[in-house]
């Protein structure tokens, strides 16, 4: 059973997100990292099962204003209406 308290658990969830919403708009991570100006190391330490990156507020908002997503979708647990909506078929 996962704990959803667990900040690793929400870094998870968060980072998924992220990956998630960024190859449905099309963007490679270099690409993000050109129009967030943060490093493309970091995108693909945040987006990789393997590594375990934390980072800040200010960076989730950062992309989710450049991906164009709402900030509330990369934390709310299931986002399965707002997937529909967007016509996302989450992995």
């Amino acid at each position: 059973m996962r704990n959803t308290e667990d900040i690793k658990y929400v870094y998870d969830l968060v980072s998924k997100r992220i990956k998630l919403f960024r190859k449905f708009r099309k963007i490679t991570q270099e690409q993000l990292a050109e129009k967030t100006l943060f490093s493309r190391g970091l995108i693909g330490n945040i987006e990789s099962p393997k590594t375990e990156q934390t980072f800040s507020l200010a960076v989730l908002y950062s992309f989710a204003k450049t991906l164009d997503i709402p900030l509330e979708y990369f934390v709310k647990e299931d986002i399965s209406d707002e997937l529909e909506l967007l016509g996302i078929k989450e992995d």
